[in-house]
């Protein structure tokens, strides 16, 4: 996303002061992807302002009944003597979809309180407008999403005002969010042995959040560890693994962090040789947010019985 500025002047002493924002809601979309306002053409100056982050479309999911990821812009006009532009008026707009539409809410103010005239909505490559639009009045444009839409479709739309001095373009574009599938998991992390035998290991540990998490950490130890690394094999999420032995212990510490869905499941297996003859074979383990803090229960050592 691009915030353009752009001074325009005419050959007189009138000149126009014109602000352009437009979020879009996913980075990685390309340059070509950023949103811009149709300035006019005698404009001198453009400006880049930092892109507001919204959540992940390949991550994140919306509920059928909201709330839902809204995307936010505006533009505003200014006219008046150059130095000192008295006259302004502005379009802004809020984006968003649901599981059956794509919506766009739109905003015009002016400073001298006049009604815009006409405000249209182009997406789909369908227009929709009204005649007229009260300063401070918001009208809301909704087009029906198209049969077999995906998660992170683009969808590029437009916004065109006319009234009360030149008219304002604005082009956009949103990703889509999809729909979260099996809502009402509760979030839970649990840890089962499974093999004991002949001083070979195996556990298994499951972690599911009823929310989404754009990172997540699991970490614990394995006990009277032996060989040369520990066989981890995790499904579910995006995730990466690492282990090591700290130096002077004879404990093996496991670390996965990564990504999830809402009530997607992350499943750990290890397997590991160890010297234990029984007892407690695992030290705690715990999954813990972005912030080091604990998204369920620790767990405590597992045990061979």
């Amino acid at each position: 996303m691009k915030t353009t500025r752009t001074l325009a002047m005419l050959m007189a002493f009138i000149s126009t002061f014109v602000i352009v924002s437009c979020t879009k809601n996913d980075l990685k979309n390309g340059p070509g992807d950023n949103v811009t306002g149709k300035a006019p053409s005698n404009s001198i100056l453009q400006e880049t302002t930092t892109p507001v982050i919204l959540p992940d479309c390949n991550i994140h999911c919306i509920d059928p009944g909201g709330p839902y990821v809204e995307s936010q812009g505006s533009q505003t006009q200014r006219w008046g003597h150059p130095t000192n532009p008295q006259h302004w008026k502005t379009v802004s707009h809020n984006a968003y979809n649901t599981a059956t539409s794509f919506v766009v809410e739109v905003t015009f103010t002016h400073s001298g309180g006049n009604a815009s005239n006409t405000v249209s909505v182009t997406a789909f490559g369908s227009p929709q407008s009204v005649t007229t639009l009260a300063s401070g009045a918001t009208t809301t444009f909704t087009f029906a999403l198209p049969t077999g839409w995906n998660a992170c479709d683009n969808v590029p739309f437009s916004i065109y005002q006319e009234g009360q001095n030149s008219p304002m373009n604005l082009s956009c574009s949103y990703n889509l969010y999809g729909i979260c599938a099996n809502r009402g998991c509760e979030t839970s992390f649990t840890g089962e042995t499974i093999d004991c035998d002949n001083q070979l290991r195996e556990a298994v540990y499951t972690f599911t959040s009823a929310d989404d998490l754009s990172y997540f950490k699991i970490q614990g130890g394995l006990t009277n560890f032996t060989g040369g690394s520990a066989e981890v094999t995790v499904d579910g999420g995006i995730t990466i693994d690492d282990q090591w032995t700290p130096g002077g212990s004879t404990n093996r510490v496991i670390k996965v962090e990564g990504s999830v869905t809402a009530c997607e499941t992350i499943t750990i297996r290890i397997k590991w040789s160890s010297t234990n003859s029984g007892g407690i074979i695992t030290g705690n383990w715990s999954v813990k947010d972005q912030n080091g803090v604990e998204v369920a229960p620790a767990v405590a050592g597992l045990t061979c019985n």
